[in-house]
């Protein structure tokens, strides 16, 4: 039995060593695998990083064929290997943003051409190979008839660079923060039906052709401060989602905001209009601010609504000024307002108090079938023509003391409903007061007519 008992412990021993050497070639195997597995991914990494370092010092070559020939490398290389795309990327931004090269005028266009389509192919969805999730840096970088219509970036940084011949980014959508702060676009800019879902800066920048953002999409804070627009600028039916920043800004042509969506503050003061601006339809549903804004020519806020207050303090309209049919949720005031031609209320609606105190009305004031739901004063205010309020309906008091009527003041078939003061008033022309119906005080002492003591 003893023997039997040896003979097992010996084959139990051979037994394991056999195990224990299989396991240890096992090992042996995975590991010489692993070797070559970072053997071979080093090779292809320092192929890799030779083939970006040479078409990248292409780049740098005197001869604008080599600058060529290094661009389609690096593009080849960023279709093989997403990791390297925002890195190539960042090279050819690079390459864009370095002055012309004045040896090869001609040649150089072209590869700067090259560039700017290699970059417009692939931040395109349906152009081929997409490149998604990429940053543009092209600060103060030169852009000949620059095109990223229907593109998807992520941030983008164009602050101060300039667009030679149009600029086309129609369609594009911006997931990060798009800035444009400082540049200048030489021909049209065209940014219809662009979504801008991170901020979007264009503060100071300069348009010189058209500048069109119809049907666009703003997100997030937008800022157009000081900007200058040359040539016809059209945000028909754009949206603000949050601020909407143009205080400073300069229209030298017509300004379009017909159908446009301010779900946040809108901030207008300070603006010049030379032409035409036109706002009808307009939704602000946050504050609203044109004050010590100057509009050139025709205003028309025809249909428009506020939901906020309305702030147009000190303002000068130069000729017609179209508030029909307009609604005031909240405050409207046009205190110190200056109308150079004809002023037109007609069937707006005050819900809140409306202030025209010091106001001035070179034309006809136009106020007919209005409605004031609270207090409206018109205190000291000037009316140089024809003052219609006829139809017009004053649910709170109305306040016209020391106001100056030049021409006829039309009150037939008006309502005061909580009492009217005209203490202090002058009236030039005739005052009409058929049909006019009124609840509460009446205050008209004195009352004055000129050159009738």
């Amino acid at each position: 039995m003893a023997k039997d008992a040896g003979a097992a412990r010996v084959e139990a021993i051979k037994t394991g060593l056999g195990i224990g050497a299989g396991t240890t070639g096992i090992f042996a195997l995975l590991l010489a695998v692993r070797r070559q597995w970072h053997s071979e991914h080093d090779a292809v990494e320092k192929n890799l990083t030779e083939l970006y370092t040479k078409a990248a010092d292409q780049l740098g070559s005197a001869e604008a064929s080599v600058r060529l020939a290094g661009l389609y490398a690096l593009e080849r290389l960023a279709q093989d290997n997403a990791r390297q795309r925002q890195s190539i990327v960042n090279v050819v931004c690079a390459y864009l943003r370095m002055p012309d090269e004045p040896s090869d005028g001609h040649r150089t266009a072209e590869v700067r051409l090259a560039a700017q389509r290699i970059l417009a192919e692939h931040l395109g969805p349906g152009r081929g190979v997409f490149w998604d999730g990429i940053d543009l840096d092209l600060t103060n970088a030169k852009l000949v008839d620059f095109n990223l219509g229907n593109c998807r970036m992520r941030h983008v940084r164009l602050a101060g660079a300039t667009f030679v011949g149009d600029a086309a980014f129609g369609g594009a959508t911006f997931t990060g923060d798009a800035r444009f702060g400082g540049a200048t676009f030489t021909g049209n800019a065209r940014f219809g039906a662009t979504t801008f879902a991170g901020t979007a800066q264009f503060g100071a920048a300069s348009f010189r052709g058209e500048a069109r953002f119809g049907a666009a999409k703003f997100l997030r804070a937008t800022s157009f401060g000081s900007a200058t627009f040359a040539g016809s600028a059209q945000f028909g039916d754009a949206a603000f989602a949050e601020n909407a920043q143009f205080g400073g800004a300069v229209f030298a042509g017509d300004a379009q905001f017909k159908g446009v969506t301010f779900d946040s503050h809108a901030g207008f003061a300070d603006v010049a209009f030379t032409l035409r601006a036109g706002f009808r339809a307009a939704r602000f549903r946050g504050e609203a601010r044109f004050r010590d804004s100057t509009f050139g020519k025709d205003a028309a806020f025809t249909g428009a609504t506020f939901a906020g207050d309305a702030r147009f303090r000190h303002a000068t309209f130069g000729r017609g000024a179209a508030f029909d049919d307009v609604t005031f949720a909240r405050g409207a005031r046009f205190g110190g307002a200056a109308f150079a031609g004809g002023a037109s209320f007609d069937r707006t609606t005050f819900l809140a108090h409306a202030g025209f105190g010091r106001a001035t009305f070179a034309g006809d004031a136009r106020f007919g079938g209005a409605a004031f739901g609270r207090g409206s004063f018109f205190g000291s205010a000037t009316f140089a023509g024809g003052a219609w309020f006829d139809r017009t309906s004053f649910a709170g008091q109305a306040e016209f003391g020391g106001a100056t009527f030049a021409g006829d003041a039309r009150f037939d078939g008006a309502a005061f409903n909580a009492g009217v003061l005209f203490d202090a008033a002058t009236f030039g022309g005739e005052a009409g007061f058929e049909g006019t119906t009124l609840s509460g005080d009446l205050a008209i002492d004195p009352w004055r007519r000129r050159n009738n003591s």
